[in-house]
């Protein structure tokens, strides 16, 4: 009996994550607009400020179990916006270089800038 409760309650964990790492954009950007709308409603401006940063770091762990990299890039020189791409590689993380684990350790972000030439 012990076997079938511990299974369910495992069935229902991975069921759970799967639906939150399937969801998790729709999710984040509820938490950080509705649902932050109403808390800075009732406890005021600075818990809406604390509540978006606990969405953030949650994203930032989202990030890492997805190897998700966001790219900003401007069409042209000229251009005033930015385009936003997302990447997910398709590599574990066990597999990248040691060099670029440490500087990324190291900084929190790699960043590259690329100069658009015609």
């Amino acid at each position: 009996m012990f076997v079938f409760v511990l299974a369910a309650i495992v069935g229902v964990g991975i069921l759970a994550m799967s639906l939150i790492k399937r969801f998790w954009n729709d999710i984040r950007d509820w938490l950080n607009n509705t649902a932050a709308d109403v808390v800075q409603k009732y406890l005021g401006y600075d818990a809406r400020k604390a509540m978006q940063k606990a969405v953030n770091r949650a994203d930032r762990v989202m990030n890492k179990i997805r190897n998700v990299a966001q790219v900003y890039y401007r069409k042209d020189p000229l251009a005033t916006h930015y385009d936003k791409v997302t990447m997910e590689t398709t590599a574990p993380t066990y597999e990248f270089d040691d060099e670029f684990v440490k500087t990324v350790n190291e900084q929190g972000s790699l960043s590259q800038e690329m100069e658009y030439k015609q």
